[in-house]
């Protein structure tokens, strides 16, 4: 004869097991059927609301690199002597700038003259250059991340 052998658990007493039963579905009333319908829509609402914003900073954003002016790649000669740069006119015509030159620049480049002082203030340390070719953005891009 055998004796039977009672199962214990390691944590103690294992609870009984109870017949899963189905759980009854209250309706819901007018008022909650109401609020549940508010907030299916105001989620799109939130969403249409952070894509405008995403949209209107796009648009600062190329509204400010379309104004703000650019680098510009600049052959400029006097006397046989070549040399080239890139001159970033400023913003409003202040803080014009060659790159790779200590003096300050003086730009018309529509009649082709670029004027470099080593002093603003006095003109006679200006030095008249003739500018012979002018070349884009990238090429003026290209030129200061090779040099």
């Amino acid at each position: 004869m055998s004796n039977k052998i009672k199962k214990q658990s390691l944590l103690g007493k294992t609870p009984e097991r109870k017949k899963p039963t189905q759980a009854k579905r209250q309706r819901p009333v007018p008022q909650q059927q109401a609020r549940a319908q508010a907030a299916q829509q105001s989620a799109p609402e939130i969403e249409l609301k952070k894509s405008k914003t995403r949209w209107y900073a796009l648009a600062a954003v190329v509204l400010i690199l379309l104004i703000t002016p650019k680098p510009v790649l600049i052959t400029y000669e006097k006397l046989g002597m070549v040399s080239q740069s890139v001159f970033w006119p400023g913003v409003f015509g202040y803080g014009a700038n060659l790159f790779d030159s200590t003096l300050s620049p003086r730009a018309d480049l529509s009649r082709n003259i670029i004027y470099l002082c080593q002093d603003k203030r006095k003109p006679d340390t200006c030095q008249k250059y003739r500018v012979t070719e002018q070349s884009g953005f990238f090429a003026a891009m290209k030129k200061l991340i090779m040099d």
